[in-house]
């Protein structure tokens, strides 16, 4: 019998299956499965305990090898990136940038925002996120009420609360004795307190469950109520049409058969009371449970306004010699009325997350997974995309959606990314190449190896962004908030000293005022319009219907933001500070020359010949050290000596050594080899210095050392981005202050300046690292409000300490984490798009905070009875009823016109390349 025999019979029954157990055995074990297919008999009788035997011996064994991690900005507190990522190796070299991020213990969080954000983030410092799905708030009080629920918890740090995205993040602190999964239960606690107080909520367990799956089960439970609520409108507003028929037929004279049933007051009792237990059910009892436990809210105040009414109208029917006039249509109308305002606002809500549905839809549910690494023998199989794993080779045809994050192993395409980055032209990739899960292969075959799938692609991580970012309110807000959480009870308030005016000093005051029915009457009428009219929802909808359209718009975009306080900031900010290499520069600076020294070397350098140097061992010891590195200069140094066939030569085990800004050194062989500045080499042992010249020279230079003496100079260029020019020239005319940091030397500081359009006095060359933090704390003394755009290469401490920190490209893991807004195109012209987004969002939140307040402001003393003794014009309760639920639509529709304005302005002409001639004159500045 044919050893692989029941390993084929295994594979068959898994395959023909298609079963859950064979999706979830290991990419490498699964190939071998079907490996084995090719080879084997067709048929063979197979024992039993045999078959078991294989079949334990095939799963076990070595997994696949590890792939590279993605050390892709994270939102959560489990982030590497939080403890501490992988090495970070890549100090300054030469007189080069000097943004060498070194270290090797990887970064620790150490955000320090400056905006609203301070609570949060000091409080993700030192304590563990738990993210919590909150239902059943219908306006800013009960955000109020649900943020006050859970800071009640002592192991709570703080929390916020977002009403239009209907979620919680609290920031919690363990106890000194933690125990296994407290967070866990710690978060099933405040969910269960939340319920019971009438949030029904659950705890998302974000380690198993993605972003993507998060959003699709919100967005499906926003469409049954939706559904819900249309069946409950659709009701409501065939009760109403029916005591609307009767007041037409009553105004136009108009007789027809029973007529006179629908006139009479018992039908619109039982309209009343239909409505009551059908439509208006729901917002009613939640309404009265909130009250009794102590929370008003929205539905607190439209109950009590219809079941005032109701009250009123059943004592004027039951007892008429009181003489008051029946009015049981109002809480009819009432209720239709306001269930129209809260369809379509729940239909703005959804309207609002389109552009994070759009990103969704990207995102593939199927894949064709390559059963063997061999393409040309393999066969494919069609497979969920969240049973894929680290390892899985899958095949990409022309039009489909990549399915995970991964490296192409065979093929040839071009690749649209502008889901991802808002880059619109598409990006050719080849063997070796990563591709993005969501971007669409256009006309070629690809194969890819998987590396990140599932919820830990960066699709994944921009909507986890995204959705955080949608939860820290701008600090504009914060009065909102505190009106809404009292906002309910001093309505109620306002209620009863409306009916206290117009029952006993009304009808003294202003006698004329008083209709048919009495004062009580009226009284009662009036504060119960009180109490419909007020819009607390508006209030707590003002912000964050307008952060949601705006991250989410710029995340399509390639713009993330991480939040309202830092659109606030953004919008706010007279100060843009640069680095230079990576972002004013495209990053990649390439060697110009290398200049040997001539009759400079020792005893030591004898065998390099008749103390010369050529520039191959120049290039060979220096690329020993930059081995260790991921600086750009040290890239630039080691794809140089590979292009030149120079030998790499290996640094001794434990010799590495770094200074971020200044440079590093290792022995090779017997040799102390040092590349870095000036400064440094001679920290190293080298005294005399042949090319005084060179510190004069319009470009960076790395001097490179053996054993104390100079062997020669290593010149770099690193080309202009094509918009930084316009760029800066567009910040200028904002009235923005713009300044470079720079550990390059001062000459080529300089030049890169004069071309961009910076002026010399906003320069700052040769700093290292922390002198760039302190330099920003320096102009936020000046009351400034600092943003510091950097690629992320030492540029964490001074991102972090910016109002608003810029990372280029997603710049590297740390920066990523510290900065506040994202640019995933790596285009610096994107830094106006998210600056103008930034303006017109809070220009938004401020519109809707004046519209909100302006409202109730007007609104309720109109309700009150004010303009009752000057022109007789009074508010009913369906009336107020309407004017309240089209209150909080005027916030939502409006937050929506924000994507017609930013569409509007992106048809501006585009910013313009640095022209050839410029650029012909910056590359001349380099010669020496």
């Amino acid at each position: 019998m044919d050893p692989t025999t029941p390993v084929l019979a295994l594979s068959k029954a898994f395959a023909s299956s298609r079963t859950k157990p064979f999706l979830l055995l290991a990419p490498h074990r699964r190939r071998s499965l079907f490996a084995a297919r090719a080879s084997a008999p067709s048929s063979s009788s197979v024992p039993g305990d045999l078959l078991i035997s294989l079949a334990r011996l095939a799963l076990r064994g070595p997994g696949p090898p590890a792939a590279p991690r993605r050390w892709f900005a994270s939102v959560s507190s489990a982030s590497p990136l939080a403890s501490g990522g992988p090495p970070r190796g890549g100090g300054g070299r030469g007189n080069g940038d000097g943004d060498g991020g070194g270290g090797g213990d990887g970064w620790k969080r150490p955000r320090a925002s400056q905006g609203a954000g301070v609570v949060e983030e000091a409080a993700a410092q030192g304590a563990d996120v738990i993210v919590l799905d909150v239902g059943g708030m219908s306006c800013g009080g009960c955000a109020a009420s649900v943020k006050r629920i859970l800071e009640s918890e002592p192991q709570v740090r703080s929390a916020t609360v977002n009403l239009a995205t209907e979620m919680a993040v609290v920031w919690a602190v363990p106890e000194d004795s933690v125990v296994q999964d407290w967070k866990e239960q710690l978060g099933e606690k405040l969910a269960n307190q939340l319920t019971t107080c009438g949030y029904k909520s659950n705890l998302r367990d974000s380690s198993k469950v993605g972003s993507q799956t998060v959003f699709e089960r919100k967005m499906q439970d926003k469409l049954e109520q939706l559904k819900q609520s249309g069946r409950e409108l659709a009701v409501s507003w065939a009760l109403c049409a029916v005591c609307l028929v009767g007041h037409i037929s009553h105004l136009f004279g108009v007789n027809m058969p029973l007529m006179h049933v629908i006139h009479s007051t018992g039908f619109h009792l039982s309209l009343s009371i239909f409505t009551f237990v059908g439509p208006g059910r729901r917002l009613i009892l939640d309404g009265l449970k909130s009250l009794l436990k102590g929370s008003p809210n929205m539905n607190t105040l439209v109950g009590l306004g219809a079941l005032s009414s109701f009250a009123v109208s059943s004592i004027a029917a039951f007892i008429p010699k009181l003489g008051w006039k029946t009015f049981f249509e109002e809480p009819v109308m009432l209720i239709a009325f306001v269930l129209l305002g809260k369809n379509l606002e729940q239909r703005a809500k959804l309207k609002a997350t389109s552009d994070m549905t759009g990103l969704l839809s990207i995102l593939p549910s199927k894949a064709r997974l390559m059963v063997d690494n061999d393409a040309e023998k393999s066969s494919l199989i069609e497979v969920p995309c969240d049973t894929l794993a680290v390892g899985d080779y899958v095949v990409v045809l022309p039009g489909d959606h990549i399915p995970a994050d991964g490296i192409v192993k065979a093929g040839r395409s071009t690749v649209d990314e502008s889901s991802l980055t808002g880059e619109p032209m598409p990006v050719t990739k080849i063997t070796g190449a990563e591709v993005s899960a969501g971007s669409i292969n256009l006309n070629g075959k690809l194969t890819v190896e998987v590396r990140r799938p599932g919820g830990e692609t960066v699709m994944s991580d921009i909507l986890h962004l995204v959705e955080e970012a949608q939860t820290r309110a701008a600090p504009v807000q914060r009065l909102a908030d505190k009106v809404a959480g009292n906002f309910t009870y001093g309505v109620m308030a306002l209620s009863a000293a409306t009916y206290m005016f117009w029952s006993i000093l009304g009808s003294q005051l202003v006698p004329a005022a008083i209709q048919h029915g009495g004062a009580m009457s009226l009284a009662l009428q009036l504060s119960c319009s009180v109490l419909v009219i007020a819009c607390p929802c508006a209030l707590g909808l003002a912000t964050p219907t307008a952060v949601l359209v705006g991250t989410s718009l710029g995340a399509t975009r390639g713009l993330l933001l991480r939040g309202g306080d830092v659109l606030e900031k953004f919008s706010d900010v007279d100060a843009v500070v640069f680095d230079k290499t990576g972002t004013l520069t495209i990053g990649r600076p390439v060697i110009t020359k290398v200049i040997p020294s001539r009759g400079m070397g020792d005893a030591n350098t004898k065998d390099l010949g008749a103390n010369q140097w050529a520039e191959a061992d120049i290039l060979s010891f220096a690329a020993g050290v930059e081995s260790n590195t991921n600086h750009p200069l040290g890239k630039a140094i080691m794809e140089a000596a590979g292009a030149a066939n120079c030998v790499i030569m290996k640094a001794n085990d434990g010799s590495f050594m770094e200074e971020p800004g200044s440079g590093a050194v290792a022995t090779i062989g017997e040799k102390q080899v040092s590349v870095g500045t000036l400064d440094w080499i001679r920290r190293h042992g080298v005294i005399h210095n042949p090319f005084p010249e060179a510190e004069h020279f319009g470009q960076s230079v790395a001097y490179v050392a053996v054993n104390g003496a100079l062997a020669g100079l290593i010149c770099f260029e690193d080309k202009l981005r094509g918009d930084s020019r316009q760029v800066i020239e567009t910040l200028s005319k904002q009235g923005i202050s713009v300044y470079m940091l720079s550990g390059d030397k001062e000459s080529a500081a300089m030049n890169v300046a004069s071309v961009v359009g910076i002026q010399a006095d906003k320069v700052l060359a040769e700093v290292k690292p922390h002198e760039k933090k302190k330099f920003i704390s320096e102009l936020q003394k000046e009351h400034k409000v600092v943003a510091m755009v950097g690629d992320g290469i030492n540029d964490a401490a001074a991102l972090a300490s910016a109002d608003v920190g810029i990372a280029m490209g997603g710049g590297v893991g740390a920066a990523s984490d510290v900065s506040s807004v994202v640019l995933m195109g790596n285009r610096l012209s994107q830094l106006i798009d998210a600056l103008e987004l930034s303006k017109e969002t809070m220009k938004t939140v401020k519109q809707n905070l004046w519209w909100a307040f302006l409202y109730n402001i007007v609104g309720l003393p109109i309700a009150a009875g004010a303009l009752l003794p000057a022109t007789g014009t009074i508010l009913t309760p369906s009336i107020a009823g309407a004017l309240m639920g089209f209150s909080s639509v005027g916030v939502m529709a409006n937050s929506l016109l924000l994507r017609v304005r930013l569409s509007s302005r992106r048809k501006r002409e585009p910013l313009k390349a640095i022209s050839d001639e410029v650029e012909k004159n910056y590359s001349s500045k380099w010669s020496t």
